[in-house]
């Protein structure tokens, strides 16, 4: 009898020794393709959006936002150069800044506004711009008061130099603020038009993803021609020869469209191309943007065809061996879905870290703080809203601008108030009361707080509490240069050339000037004549007032007005023109005030105007609170009672980090507090901090500044007016402002106020 036959180990009967472990080798590379497929098109889909997601952003929004930005600066030079021509010519009487002006400053405005807009600075760059937007007002009015200067070239010159000021002045000038909010924007540009280093990960793990994947695909076909004695596969070459063919037109895509991006941000960082070409310069750059931008959208349709494609080539293999019984084995199959699980995990967390750039960084909360500090008192006031920031983890975005009325009123006009305003004046506290929205309450806020004040500090409008000073100077003082061995008095006889006075301040200029006055009329007739003053109750043109005005005209000659009219008030002590004598408030000590100067009461340095007993004459920034509902109400409620703590005001007055080192020194520009259980100076190392300090507690009364508590019309009224006595100091001059600043008060009381006027004296 024939002994039956063996069938052959090969590999060719689905129901030969090889059939189970060939059924699962097939499951499983089934599976590692396709997974492998996911990840590889997953990841390169992260990577090309990583380059392409802002293709259309750059051209669309980021250059229209910088190219708004810069027109308006354009816009402004030329209106600032037309203006000086118009007011140069001999049409100027009649015609004022003339026509191409207000074509130049109505461009500047229309671009500003797009520029709010359409800015993609973030919340601190909007914050600059609605700054921007008040300051181009001032910057306005000031043009305007150059050309109702007339004939008066002095007064109109330096109207033009406080615009040209105001337009140009270092860190806070409008041009300064606009290059700001340029470089911010071009921040974000090179950020958009750049692969970080984040993205050039993603690409070499979606480049060895793919090659992986093509490796699996040419060894599939291998094992699939010795197994099955087949050479070729259709639906499998097929996979391999579009993802081998696809990739590389891929990479070949993003690097096209990386360069076009970086040509594009290279044209607008260069500033050889004009703000009104930049767009289309761009244009031009990335005119094949969007199209190579569609690549993301090509990716799953790849990845789809390359999975079908992996599924028909292996199906009928699996098909071959249905009857086969694989072995179960858990723990592999566990593996292999432990190492799929995680991969696809890594994709997900390089997909979201890569997309979520595209947000800006948050905070737990963000607020914004609008006041008149800049340059070495703004720097102060950072310092305690820093302290402020790191125990409450909320951002503040500050603005600091000596035009805060023109900023002020255009945010509330815009319905965008900040969250608090700290104001120079009571009479704006008093005119804000009037506009919708208006400063809140503070009673329910600060509750015990304000028991910490006396009530000049804390005034009531009508019975409430609206505003608190949060820092306070002295201001009937003199300083003089005490190296020269001579009293303020010996050196005020010589002359006005003696005096280092300055009017420029930009949209407030003329406020040194009403200080004088103010200072001389309380001297001579008292805290009473000055109180009913500052409420509208005296005349102008007569009695205490005229005879102030007249006092303050012996203090300067026309060389010395002159100066003044052309000076900056931050005119100091130790100048090349060697002034010893300066009429300013405690605000403008710097290092050399609070080492070589000294200071003195003004009556004592000059006795003929100390008719009255000693009074002090004072001023304060008060605080006030727009944020009137949800999480950012919260944060600035929180803000109002820190700067009043001592914590919040340690952090204000303590020596800046890098004069701890310097063993000599005197703390310049430290603020002062009014607050019951306030940090004081040390008189050891701050003798001129501490002598003002003693000043504010001392026995004599106190009066806040009158111009700061008359209504705002009054007030800027006696700012120009004393900038136009000073152009041509003398008896005609002056009847002339008197008279007109008499007709000022006469309207402004013939209606009874809405607001009346807190407390002008204790």
């Amino acid at each position: 009898m024939t002994a039956p036959t063996t069938a052959p180990p090969g590999p060719t009967g689905p129901t030969g020794p090889a059939g189970p472990d060939t059924r699962r080798w097939l499951i499983r590379r089934l599976v590692v393709l396709l997974a492998a497929t996911v990840l590889a098109c997953g990841a390169l889909l992260t990577a090309y959006y990583g380059v392409s997601r802002w293709a259309d952003e750059v051209p669309d929004r980021t250059v229209p936002a910088m190219g708004h930005v810069a027109a308006t600066q354009r816009a402004l030079e030329q209106s600032l150069e037309a203006a000086r021509t118009a007011l140069g010519s001999r049409s100027a009487v009649t015609e004022g800044a003339g026509e191409d002006y207000r074509v130049k400053i109505n461009a500047a405005s229309r671009s500003l506004e797009k520029a709010v807009s359409t800015t993609v600075a973030g919340p601190g760059g909007r914050s600059i711009l609605d700054t921007v937007v008040g300051q181009v007002g001032a910057y306005d009015f000031l043009i305007g008061q150059a050309a109702r200067s007339g004939t008066d070239t002095k007064l109109r010159n330096a109207y033009l130099q406080y615009a040209d000021s105001t337009l140009h002045r270092d860190q806070f000038g409008v041009i300064p603020r606009l290059d700001n909010v340029q470089d911010k924007q071009a921040g974000v540009l090179h950020a958009q038009a750049t692969s970080g280093w984040l993205v050039k990960l993603v690409w070499c793990a979606a480049l060895v993803l793919w090659a992986g994947l093509l490796w699996l695909l040419a060894d599939t076909q291998r094992f699939l021609r010795h197994r099955f004695h087949r050479r070729f596969n259709g639906p499998l070459a097929g996979a391999t020869v579009l993802v081998a063919v696809f990739v590389p037109l891929l990479v070949s895509a993003a690097v096209l469209l990386q360069e076009d991006l970086g040509r594009a941000r290279d044209e607008v960082r260069g500033g050889h191309v004009p703000a009104d070409r930049l767009q289309s310069a761009v244009d031009a750059h990335l005119a094949g943007a969007h199209w190579l931008a569609s690549g993301p959208l090509l990716i799953p349709e790849v990845a789809v065809v390359t999975a079908a494609l992996v599924v028909i080539g292996l199906q009928p293999r699996l098909e071959e061996y249905r009857f086969g019984r694989a072995g179960q084995h858990p723990g592999r199959r566990f593996r292999l879905f432990e190492t799929t699980t995680v991969l696809c995990a890594v994709w997900l967390v390089l997909f979201t870290a890569v997309g979520s750039s595209d947000r800006p960084t948050e905070h737990r909360g963000r607020i914004n703080v609008l006041a008149s500090w800049t340059d070495a008192e703004g720097a102060r006031f950072r310092k305690v809203l820093d302290a402020y920031s790191r125990k409450y983890h909320v951002h503040v975005d500050y603005q600091g601008t000596t035009a805060i009325r023109e900023v002020l009123l255009s945010r509330l006009n815009a319905g965008n108030p900040p969250d608090i305003a700290i104001l120079p004046s009571l009479g704006e506290v008093g005119e804000y009361l009037k506009q919708k929205p208006s400063p809140r309450k503070l009673t329910p806020v600060l509750k015990e707080t304000l028991r910490k004040y006396d009530p000049l500090w804390a005034p009531r409008f009508n019975g409430e509490v609206y505003a608190i000073a949060v820092k306070a100077d002295l201001k009937s003082v003199v300083w003089y240069d005490s190296t020269l061995r001579r009293s303020p008095r010996t050196l005020a006889e010589q002359g006005g050339g003696q005096w280092c006075a300055g009017m420029g301040g930009d949209a407030t200029s003329g406020w040194p000037g009403t200080d004088w006055i103010e200072d001389i009329l309380l001297q001579q007739s008292g805290t009473q004549a000055y109180e009913q003053w500052a409420r509208g109750g005296l005349p102008w043109t007569e009695g205490a007032v005229s005879q102030a005005w007249e006092a303050f005209g012996k203090v300067f000659t026309k060389e010395s007005a002159a100066a003044a009219l052309k000076n900056d008030w931050g005119q100091k002590l130790f100048s090349p023109d060697r002034c010893t004598l300066q009429h300013q408030a405690s605000f403008a000590r710097t290092a050399d005030y609070t080492r070589r100067a000294a200071f003195a009461p003004t009556r004592e340095v000059l006795p003929a105007i100390a008719r009255s007993p000693a009074a002090t004459e004072v001023s304060a920034d008060f605080a006030t609170l727009f944020a009137n509902e949800g999480e950012r109400a919260a944060a600035a409620e929180d803000l109002m009672r820190f700067l009043t703590t001592k914590e919040g005001q340690q952090a204000w007055a303590e020596v800046p980090g890098e004069a701890k080192e310097d063993r000599n020194t005197t703390n310049p520009e430290r603020p002062f507090f009014v607050t019951k259980g306030a940090p004081v100076p040390d008189p050891g190392t701050e003798r001129v901090n501490a002598a003002i300090s003693r000043a504010f507690t001392g026995p004599q009364p106190k009066c806040l500044d009158a111009s700061d508590m008359m209504p705002l019309r009054m007030r800027f009224a006696f700012q120009h007016g004393v900038l136009d006595y000073l152009s041509d100091p003398g008896p005609e001059k002056q009847r002339e402002v008197l008279a007109y600043l008499e007709e000022v008060r006469k309207e402004l009381t013939s209606d009874a106020p809405e607001v009346p006027t807190p407390r002008v004296c204790e």
